[in-house]
């Protein structure tokens, strides 16, 4: 199981709310593949730091994304791509034969 970094959860549900231009928070948890819990803790953290916003309407909250955070999600997708255009093609180094001969194993 690969783990996420927490730049990549919030900018996972910066996609989510970027895409659908405001969505509700059950909607970000499943689009995202997230626990509620985590989800919560990083929607509020979001808030406090002012890219995204959220509206309690009759149907629920509905999150929005503010200009910041499209700035810094256009940020975060510019970088990832560069990164992977300038990162240099690893190759891997061969192995040594090992022979069947246990002769060589003495």
């Amino acid at each position: 199981m690969i783990r996420r970094s927490k730049l990549e959860v919030l900018m996972d549900i910066m996609k989510v709310v970027a895409e659908e231009r405001e969505a509700k928070r059950t909607k970000i948890m499943y689009k995202a593949n997230l626990a509620w819990n985590v989800l919560k803790e990083s929607l509020d953290s979001m808030e406090k730091k002012g890219i995204i916003t959220s509206k309690a309407t009759p149907a629920g909250v509905v999150v929005f994304a503010t200009q910041e955070g499209l700035a810094l999600l256009n940020k975060y997708c510019s970088g990832r791509v560069g990164l992977h255009r300038t990162r240099p093609e690893r190759r891997r180094a061969a192995l040594p034969h090992h022979s069947d001969d246990d002769s060589t194993l003495r």
